[in-house]
């Protein structure tokens, strides 16, 4: 049974630059949130589908070493849906946002981004 409670809320973060992955995750503990990290799409869609009932998030580098980002997020929505993605990425791209947004995908930040505004975004999910 999932406990609702901020403390137990559980965030993962699939993304390849290690310090930016880092980052999130020291930021998201900070404020309560259990994180579970991967650094590339097969390992994210591991962990998924090994917890996906657990997640309150998915926070997803578009560009990684072994799949796209925009693939992957296509896969988690076909299984659930209403699963909350935040898309983050190097390129404002207004087009892509738009594809994604519209396929489910709930916030997409280009990098860098105000990590506060993560943050922000997630408590309102």
């Amino acid at each position: 049974m999932k406990n609702n409670s901020k403390d137990s809320k559980i965030v993962l973060v699939i993304e390849d630059d290690f310090d930016l992955l880092w980052l999130i995750s020291k930021l998201l503990h900070f404020h309560g949130y259990k994180v579970l990290t991967a650094v590339t799409a097969s390992q994210g869609l591991d962990f998924f589908s090994r917890n996906a009932f657990k997640l309150n998030a998915v926070i997803l580098d578009l560009t990684l070493p072994d799949a796209s980002g925009e693939e992957l997020a296509e896969e988690i929505l076909k299984v659930f849906p209403e699963m909350p993605i935040i898309i983050t990425t190097g390129e404002d791209d207004i087009a892509q946002k738009n594809a994604l947004l519209n396929k489910g995908v709930k916030a997409y930040l280009v990098k860098p981004f105000d990590l506060n505004s993560l943050i922000t975004i997630l408590t309102t999910l």
